[in-house]
């Protein structure tokens, strides 16, 4: 049985009908309709039609399409986006230290259903999106766009990886993006950040300082801390093993580096204004992201 080794077209198209109710964005751009008091109603310079649909409570009359209207019986109204639309950036992470998990599914798997959730949301939202798919040998760039095809190009390239034409890893993933985005947009990071050096920090923080980043660590639970009876044998493809013993002081030993490297995230990121979360590979994904994605200083 391979399910949660390998991301899955199929699982990863059906997370649309989980990103549906989800709003994990606020658009960095004027909504003539949905941001009601806050919005600015005049159409003005730089606005853009986008849609007809249903009015609703609380939009504004002088947007209603009258002959719509008319012909209908039913109020309508019209919605206006300013013509620079948002983009979001996945950055998603499938490198080795990535394909590990005890529960539910590795955590490459996890970080593609992630960013399925993320990239449909971001759509059902008006939002372009695209991003990097990388690991340690390489990475591949989809431009954002605002349609399915761009978001249906990064599952495919988690599904079925092309020959890699970018240097690979976390700091030149970042550098690269850095260089591609523009102000007002999203990036979104989903690794375990186990490839955290400083030279990916400080790509970082000129990313904070250029748009909204969120840093989603994600881990699975036995990295965080070990089962409370028993030794514990690990391999990596039967080249290696390690065994731990279950004494108080070896399981104290054994989570340090991992209770490092979430304190070590945290703390950048308060300290540059990006937002932070941990999910675990076991964590009811849709849940945890409607709780976190629009919390910041966490």
């Amino acid at each position: 049985m391979t399910k949660g080794i390998n991301p899955e077209i199929n699982e990863l198209l059906a997370m649309r009908y989980c990103a549906a109710e989800l709003q994990l964005f606020n658009p960095n751009k004027v909504n003539s309709v949905t941001n009601g008091i806050n919005a600015s109603h005049a159409r003005g310079r730089g606005m853009d039609f986008d849609e007809v649909r249903r009015y609703q409570a609380g939009d504004d009359i002088r947007l209603i399409h009258w002959p719509l209207t008319a012909r209908s019986g039913k109020t309508y109204t019209k919605v206006y986006h300013e013509e620079r639309e948002r983009s979001v950036y996945l950055l998603i992470d499938q490198s080795a230290s990535m394909r590990f998990a005890t529960k539910v599914a590795f955590k490459s798997v996890i970080a593609a259903r992630i960013a399925a959730l993320l990239g449909w949301a971001a759509l059902t939202q008006h939002q372009q999106v695209g991003g990097v798919v990388f690991d340690e040998l390489g990475a591949e760039y989809i431009k954002p766009r605002r349609s399915r095809q761009s978001l249906l190009d990064v599952f495919n390239l988690l599904t079925y990886p092309r020959k890699n034409r970018q240097q690979g890893g976390l700091a030149n993933s970042l550098q690269f993006i850095l260089r591609q985005i523009q102000s007002g947009s999203t990036v979104i990071v989903l690794s375990d950040f186990c490839s955290l050096t400083s030279e990916a920090e400080q790509y970082l923080r000129l990313i904070a300082h250029k748009c909204e980043l969120i840093n989603l660590l994600i881990y699975d639970p036995l990295e965080a801390s070990l089962p409370d009876r028993g030794i514990f044998s690990f391999t990596d493809n039967g080249s290696a093993r390690l065994e731990i013993g279950d004494t108080l002081q070896t399981k104290e030993r054994y989570a340090e580096p991992f209770a490092k490297r979430v304190a070590d995230l945290r703390n950048l990121s308060r300290q540059n204004r990006m937002q932070f979360m941990t999910l675990a590979t076991n964590d009811d994904l849709a849940a945890v992201l409607k709780a976190g994605v629009n919390r910041s200083g966490k």
